[in-house]
């Protein structure tokens, strides 16, 4: 249903790097330090600690259990949603409650795993034909009880990318209202930022969130593998037999930074379908050369239409270059953390933006296992690809029946390492089910598939035979279930 997706969008921003006080029905979990709110226009949630559950799905069947017995009819549940970090799960439920009288009710059941390994739960649920209505005001008061937890955290507040439900709430200067430690994904990087900001993306040490204002924030972005057009090789790395599969991004390299971030962030954008962005330079200043770099990064400050209806924007960017390419070099890359803020609302100095960006970190040890080899990576990259051309050159000039016999051969290698990585990926999907205990489930209109707890999935299958089956391990799909 629409207003789901719209809901677990909601739900997904608030729980995305933190650990949500989770909800749960206080009458029959036996769990104690549980709250109850009654919503003043209609519905109840209740919400705390649920000890004595290792897993997400085990907590959620618990808890589908536990609306079951109190309410005296087995709820009838909807697709399972999960939040883009995996912290996450939740389903929407309905039910005709024999404990009274037969009501008809909907609902949500929330649960979620905070750092402490504590799994934390929430069911929110009110009169079916009311939901809708109560539903948006009962997620405020469940926010509301969250945040209010938050300011109430003694003593100092955690550093690092460690965040949690009791982290402190932290000053973010005059004017600019109150920040909270936010991280998701991998972990790697973290951020402070007002309670309606949206995380959007943390991976490798960048992060990527908005605002409720319409600001942009993306720190720490490493644009990779951009291929230089004025590159003797670049045709080759186009459309080539060295062409890279997908869309790709062509910007010259030059002197100019800025030039080339803008190259690069609007093909980037076209690339995911996104409005292109019309930039106007302002300024830069040159930074101090890090190690490894040839040229001197730049903070640029510039203003830019996105063309999204939100009108001109103010932003910065700290924009430096990944390794030394050289001017020829086939393929370069940047590194890039930008913001920037609607003009209606302010300039790119303003106080919450700027203690948003200030307050950006990211987790040494999770970039030394994720991203210290990219500048290795890119410089091996390069120098492949400049002795693969090499060689193809060489080849073609003195054979083209044998440079033809030679890329057939490679084709043909490549999709026979595909191929054996496709059944490496496979069996490797197998074994991890087999020792984890886990389930592949799909609708019978193969809508959406699922990687579950054995017991979660033998629970929901056997709830709705009609709509839910177990998927066979040779019908498990590449890029869906593994």
């Amino acid at each position: 249903m629409a207003f789901q997706s719209k809901l677990y969008a909601r739900l997904s921003t608030m729980l995305l790097g933190v650990a949500l006080i989770a909800p749960c029905l206080a009458q029959q979990s036996g769990q104690g330090g549980l709250t109850t709110i009654n919503n003043p226009t209609g519905g109840q949630l209740v919400y705390g600690s649920l000890t004595g559950q290792s897993s997400k799905a085990g907590a959620l069947v618990f808890m589908l259990h536990t609306v079951h017995t109190h309410f005296g009819d087995r709820p009838q549940i909807g697709k399972l949603m999960q939040s883009r970090d995996g912290s996450s799960l939740a389903t929407f439920f309905t039910l005709n409650a024999k404990t009274m009288g037969g009501r008809p009710l909907a609902g949500l059941v929330i649960i979620t795993t905070p750092r402490n390994g504590t799994q934390q739960a929430a069911v929110l649920y009110d009169d079916a034909k009311n939901f809708t209505k109560s539903e948006p005001s009962m997620m405020r008061l469940l926010t509301q009880a969250w945040q209010k937890d938050l300011g109430g955290s003694a003593g100092g507040g955690q550093t690092g990318s460690q965040g949690g439900a009791h982290e402190q709430v932290v000053s973010a200067g005059a004017g600019s209202g109150k920040l909270y430690p936010t991280t998701g994904g991998d972990r790697s990087a973290m951020i402070k930022m007002p309670a309606d900001w949206k995380l959007i993306r943390v991976a490798s040490g960048s992060l990527m969130a908005d605002g409720s204002r319409g600001e942009m924030v993306r720190m720490g972005v490493i644009f990779q593998n951009i291929i230089n057009p004025q590159s003797p090789q670049a045709q080759n790395l186009i459309s080539g037999g060295m062409a890279m599969r997908g869309p790709k991004v062509v910007c010259p390299l030059s002197s100019d930074l800025f030039t080339d971030y803008v190259c690069v962030f609007n093909q980037t954008r076209r690339n995911n379908g996104m409005t292109q962005g019309a930039f106007h330079f302002i300024g830069a200043q040159p930074q101090p050369l890090m190690p490894g770099q040839s040229l001197h990064p730049v903070v640029a400050r510039f203003t830019v239409d996105l063309q999204d209806g939100m009108g001109m924007r103010n932003g910065s960017a700290y924009l430096g270059l990944m390794g030394s390419p050289g001017p020829g070099s086939a393929m370069w890359a940047m590194m890039a953390s930008m913001s920037n803020i609607p003009q209606k609302y302010g300039s790119a100095t303003d106080p919450t933006l700027k203690a948003v960006v200030e307050s950006y970190s990211q987790d040494a040890n999770v970039i030394a296992r994720e991203g210290a080899g990219d500048l290795e990576r890119i410089r091996k990259q390069a120098a492949a690809n400049q002795q693969q051309y090499e060689d193809i050159n060489n080849r073609r000039e003195a054979n083209k029946q044998g440079f033809d016999n030679h890329m057939q051969a490679l084709n043909q290698n490549e999709r026979a390492n595909d191929q054996h990585n496709a059944d490496i990926d496979w069996q490797s999907k197998i074994t991890q089910d087999y020792i984890l205990d886990r389930s592949v489930i799909r609708d019978t209109d193969e809508t959406f598939h699922a990687t579950t707890g054995n017991n979660l999935a033998d629970a929901l299958v056997k709830s709705n035979p009609n709509k839910l089956e177990y998927v066979p391990n040779q019908e498990l799909i590449r890029g869906v279930d593994y």
